[in-house]
């Protein structure tokens, strides 16, 4: 039953504006990393969060820092939902098992984060202006202008640590998409729950980066290994799916055209 004696919302009236939010990280991916270093470190993967809190210097789990931290790690995929098990992926970057694992960690960190995703492919080669950046998310997020500074902040921050930005502060030309669709499969984020362990090692996947020069880059994801004849189907499909051009003459006589 509605009370009538509450106050009536007036029509086409504006939401109120927050000075948070839980669907972006308040805090970059270099703070994240250094509070599950910490948490691996001091073995507290199986503690409480009130003793991983007090155990890091904070007065609790609630605490403003800690609380933002936890769900930066989180929305990075290096922390599960619950607790402070540490995902595969922090693993990756803790304790690599190749030579890619930990670039890796870092890319799939970042493009995992849809908003971080989409701000990437429509930054390609740009330098980034966090202004602009936090106009956007206070619209998205509805966010007051402080909170969505934070954000654009934390997300130039990660950019920077994770090694997307030129010398010059501009966005590297990065495949975006691929890590976007990675971190979508389902055997990733734990939604088929009826996979068994066998099935599971077979879908085990990591991303493999190609740099072809300082503008450009190949991301692919794919199984551990692969036979033979798939490996002739991948090269008979990439041949298809890019747009091949002839190599430049390196003629200095032959003008390019």
């Amino acid at each position: 039953m509605i009370d009538s004696k509450l106050p009536k919302q007036p029509a086409g009236t504006k939401p109120e504006l927050k000075d948070y939010t839980r669907e972006l990280p308040m805090f970059d991916l270099g703070e994240a990393i250094k509070l599950i270093t910490e948490i691996h470190e001091k073995a507290l993967e199986t503690a409480t969060m009130d003793k991983v809190a007090k155990e890091c210097g904070y007065s609790g789990p609630s605490s403003t820092p800690f609380y933002r931290r936890v769900v930066a790690c989180r929305l990075f995929k290096l922390l599960a939902q619950e607790g402070a098990s540490l995902t595969p992926q922090a693993l990756d970057y803790l304790k690599p098992d190749t030579e890619d694992a930990k670039a890796s960690a870092l890319n799939n960190s970042i493009l995992g984060i849809t908003t971080y995703n989409e701000l990437v492919e429509s930054h390609q080669g740009k330098r980034l202006n966090v202004e602009i950046i936090a106009n956007g998310l206070a619209r998205k997020f509805e966010l007051t202008q402080p909170g969505a500074t934070i954000c654009a902040k934390a997300f130039v921050a990660s950019l920077k640590f994770a090694g997307f930005l030129d010398v010059d502060g501009s966005l590297k030309r990065i495949l975006a998409s691929v890590a976007k669709e990675r971190s979508e499969e389902p055997w990733l984020n734990g939604d088929d729950r009826n996979v068994n362990k066998d099935a599971e090692k077979q879908t085990d996947r990591r991303s493999y980066t190609l740099v072809l020069d300082e503008k450009r880059s190949i991301i692919v994801s794919a199984p551990l290994s692969i036979k033979q004849s798939e490996l002739k189907r991948l090269q008979d499909w990439l041949a298809l799916q890019l747009l091949v051009v002839p190599d430049q003459s390196t003629n200095p006589d032959k003008p390019n055209v």
